[in-house]
């Protein structure tokens, strides 16, 4: 056996599974909705299959706020979003849903998804905005916006990835 050849491939395949990372896509970019109206969220996870899925909102002037996380498929939802909020994976697909029943002004925010291999979320992706506007003396229409295209490397705590 040559000493050299297993070291080699030892450190590939160390630092492969050091530097992986999950590709997250949301949709759709915006929807707009009057007051009481429903609105749903999409997330795509790529070729990997991690088991812990999160969704956060962050109002504007506040710090990101998780509204439910799914563990094998299974929702468990924070105090403030246990009624009128439903989070879902799809059967057999990396494909994770978010529904707001009864859209209310206080659903103005940014929403992300994040995945994780573990129970920490190690990566956050900007998924949509909502903007309130008015039409009428008391009617608000609230649109999701997509925030970012890019990919963020940032997580809750603001720390960087490195890989």
């Amino acid at each position: 056996m040559i000493p050299g050849f297993s070291c080699f491939t030892l450190f590939v395949l160390w630092a492969a599974d050091v530097c992986q990372s999950v590709l997250i896509t949301q949709w759709p970019h915006y929807i707009s909705r009057l007051p009481n109206g429903s609105a749903e969220m999409h997330c795509y996870q790529n070729e990997t299959n991690y088991d812990y899925v999160y969704w956060y909102r962050q109002q504007r002037g506040q710090g990101f706020q998780l509204m439910a996380y799914l563990v094998a498929g299974f929702a468990n939802y924070e105090e403030g979003f246990k009624s009128g909020y439903q989070a879902v994976k799809v059967k057999e697909k990396q494909l994770w849903s978010l529904s707001i029943s009864s859209v209310q002004e206080e659903d103005e925010a940014v929403y992300l998804c994040a995945a994780s291999l573990h129970s920490a979320a190690t990566d956050l992706r900007p998924a949509q905005k909502l903007t309130a506007t008015r039409e009428a003396a008391r009617r608000t229409a609230i649109m999701f916006t997509y925030r970012n295209s890019h990919t963020v490397e940032e997580n809750i705590s603001g720390t960087r990835r490195m890989c």
